[in-house]
């Protein structure tokens, strides 16, 4: 049985991700600074990303918890902008992340799946895009410190992977997360298509965005890439 971590357990498309993946006969070991009490994860950690000594003990063996993970899924972060201040975000996100991706690469884990964001394509779309509808030669244009580190992130992982050639990194850049009560608010959004104007109306059902992890986490071939 493959055990994966899952970081950001406890998020909205965190809990979805826990559930497919046990549901798909993975082991998931959810980690969160706020464990999820209603979590079907096989174990449950709490744990501080923002701290590497924490991150590496997670990853490798945790007593009588879990001896180890094989492959890492990391959705934990401040998930928007302006939640808190600029810097906090910055600070909390980039340092997560750097953790996360280093101590995969020292416990020897060599699949490592990540939400990167919609938002490095320049959302809200105030300042209007070069061209609609965007596509994968989009060029990144982060307009928030939250999409500044999702953009940074990318870079990182690159590197990541060229100092290690057999490493997969697959970052999957997540629309606005949607959970199926989330639909009763559609009508409004017909009503009012201004409202949706910030990221061009696009979205994606958490069931779905967890098929993705999944997908990208049994993809064999070795790369780095987002999509």
């Amino acid at each position: 049985m493959t055990t994966v971590a899952v970081t950001g357990s406890s998020g909205k498309l965190g809990r979805h991700v826990v559930r497919h993946l046990q549901d798909r006969g993975y082991r998931v070991v959810a980690l969160d600074r706020v464990p999820d009490p209603g979590s079907v994860a096989a174990v449950s950690v709490r744990v501080d990303l923002t701290d590497y000594g924490q991150v590496i003990e997670a990853f490798t063996a945790v007593d009588d918890r879990h001896d180890g993970v094989d492959a890492v899924v990391h959705l934990a972060a401040v998930p928007a902008p302006g939640l808190t201040t600029n810097a906090a975000t910055f600070a909390n996100n980039i340092t997560a992340t750097y953790n996360v991706f280093a101590a995969a690469r020292a416990a020897g884990v060599r699949n490592v799946v990540w939400a990167s964001s919609e938002t490095v394509l320049g959302l809200p779309f105030d300042v209007p895009p070069p061209y609609i509808p965007v596509d994968e030669r989009y060029p990144v244009r982060p307009e928030s410190t939250y999409s500044l580190v999702k953009s940074l992130e990318e870079e990182m992982a690159g590197h990541f992977c060229r100092w290690v050639t057999d490493l997969k990194m697959i970052g999957l850049r997540f629309s606005n997360v949607m959970d199926p009560q989330d639909y009763a608010r559609f009508p409004g959004f017909d009503a009012e298509p201004g409202l949706r104007r910030w990221n061009l109306w696009s979205y994606i059902d958490g069931r779905d965005g967890a098929q993705a992890v999944r997908l990208a986490l049994e993809h064999q071939r070795p790369v780095w890439t987002c999509s």
